[in-house]
């Protein structure tokens, strides 16, 4: 049996996720942390082409690796990083957190083993009819984003972006004037 390339990569990327997931999480210098989360959102991203999913793809670097991890790292660099470099990584919940996901393991791998038998024929044809109703297109999304909802669209960004700018004057430091 030979391995196809786009097999080959989707093993490749959800490893690397995984991977970049843990170092995330395990690293003591919160922007290394930051770095690894990055790779994290890059890797989904890739699993995202492979699955055909171009707009969820872009959506995950725009928003996700582009807009999200800034402002995460701009809340890292307003905090104290040496205090949080100096405690402790993890504390005494380690074992409950590690049994939370290896209880989450245990349940996607027995979702890939079962089989699960549809409800009925009703349910099945309500979905179908569901699904076909919408195209999905990239085209079709921007223009139901962009088309009836583009002044409350611009509205939340602005307020995101005024919430940002509020961030950063109450967390620099105040400096006396002489």
């Amino acid at each position: 049996m030979t391995l196809q390339p786009a097999t080959a990569a989707f093993y490749y990327m959800a490893v690397a996720s995984v991977a970049s997931a843990l170092l995330a999480v395990t690293r003591r210098n919160p922007v290394h942390g930051m770095l690894w989360v990055l790779a994290l959102f890059l890797h989904v991203a890739g699993i995202f082409l492979l699955l055909g999913a171009e707009f969820l793809a872009a959506v995950q670097v725009i928003v996700y690796a582009g807009a999200i991890l800034i402002f995460y790292l701009i809340v890292v660099m307003l905090l104290d990083l040496p205090g949080e470099e100096a405690r402790a990584r993890f504390g005494k919940h380690w074992p409950f957190a590690a049994a939370i996901g290896i209880s989450f393991t245990a349940l996607a791998w027995l979702a890939l083993t079962e089989t699960f038998e549809p409800a009925g024929d009703e349910a099945v044809s309500a979905v179908a009819r569901a699904s076909s109703e919408y195209e999905g297109s990239v085209a079709d999304v921007g223009m139901a984003l962009f088309g009836p909802f583009a002044l409350p669209f611009e509205i939340a960004s602005l307020v995101l972006l005024a919430a940002i700018v509020g961030a950063v004057v109450v967390a620099r430091k105040r400096t006396t004037e002489p």
